[in-house]
């Protein structure tokens, strides 16, 4: 098995100056209950890889509820939220029911400068020991949007107020500036964030409302990543393959994970290999739960084909986290082939 690759080797590879390996990213992504079925069988084996980039993962502010002391750092402005409607299976709140409150809830926006937020990245920074590293958060624009309005709210609101969500926009893009800010200052090379922008068949909203809302947004925060001297990753289940183009011309450097099953991994490589790299990830809704060892090798063969050159452009990745259903050998196997020279 390989050692891990050295910062400059991961930079090569993401900015396509050249192949001395192909880096891998959140290979150990272990979904709910994992750890408790397979436990030190998987945290052992697991040790064999080498972590050729250092994620660096600051607290977030809650949404109804503070994550720590303060109850301030959150999204939600209102004392209580326990009558308020849920969505996302009942699992969040509905943070802004009524945008004639957006006024108020601006007002308690939390504070990107909580003290102790960035604790855990000062921490594992001292770790890297000359890794690739990366500032991360979940939840971009869409995403967010979604966690504060509701999903049903924000599909409305793409018709009826663009404007409200414009706005919002850039509150957010306000916050996220201090946070990529504080990453640059611990010396990260590169952001990574998510925003699942599709369904199993294609854009959750239209690419027009794409170019009109998200594009803006998008186009000014990969220039304040670009100009702090890092790169852009984003996370992105389900179709995206209408809005890449845009994602390009925004200025994403690395996009992830070409979701098996929704997008077509040799077409989605045929228009848009070296124009954007990818952190390809490995299917973790079919192959690794129902695949034999040998079938995971080999279509981790063929991602590799698929995706890399020779000047590089491919890291790879699980497309999400692995089930507690995946085999462990098929686990293995997937690990064994993406570190494989």
């Amino acid at each position: 098995m390989r050692e891990a690759l050295t910062r400059e080797q991961v930079a090569m590879a993401v900015e396509r100056r050249g192949c001395e390996g192909i880096p891998v990213m959140m290979g150990k992504w272990w979904g709910n209950g994992l750890v408790d079925k397979y436990g030190n069988a998987l945290l052992d084996m697991a040790k064999e890889y080498p972590d050729d980039i250092c994620e660096l993962w600051y607290m977030e502010p809650g949404f109804d509820k503070s994550p720590n002391s303060n109850p301030e750092y959150r999204m939600g402005y209102r004392n209580d939220y326990s009558q308020f409607e849920t969505h996302s299976i009942g699992e969040s709140v509905v943070l802004l029911p009524d945008w004639d409150e957006l006024d108020q809830f601006l007002e308690h926006f939390p504070d990107p400068n909580e003290p102790g937020n960035f604790d855990w990245v000062y921490d594992q920074v001292k770790k890297a020991n000359g890794r690739y590293t990366i500032g991360c958060w979940w939840r971009l624009f869409h995403e967010r949007f979604w966690a504060i309005r509701g999903m049903e709210n924000l599909m409305m609101d793409y018709y009826d107020n663009m404007d409200g969500l414009k706005k919002l926009g850039h509150k957010l893009i306000e916050f996220y500036k201090v946070i990529i800010d504080r990453y640059a200052e611990v010396g990260c090379d590169a952001i990574f964030t998510s925003d699942d922008l599709g369904h199993q068949q294609g854009p959750m909203m239209s690419p027009a409302t794409f170019e009109e809302l998200y594009l803006p947004l998008y186009k000014e925060i990969a220039a304040y990543i670009h100009s702090k001297g890092m790169r852009f990753f984003l996370h992105s289940c389900g179709d995206n393959t209408l809005l890449l183009d845009m994602l390009i011309e925004a200025g994403l450097d690395v996009f992830h994970p070409v979701q098996k099953g929704c997008m077509d991994m040799d077409e989605t490589a045929q228009k848009f290999k070296g124009k954007i790299s990818f952190l390809a990830g490995v299917d973790v809704q079919q192959l690794l739960m129902v695949g034999t060892p040998e079938e995971v090798r080999k279509e981790i063969r063929h991602m590799k084909d698929t995706f890399n050159t020779p000047n590089g452009g491919l890291l790879l990745a699980m497309g999400n986290g692995i089930m507690p259903d995946a085999p462990l050998e098929n686990i293995k196997a997937a690990l064994d082939e993406m570190y494989c020279m």
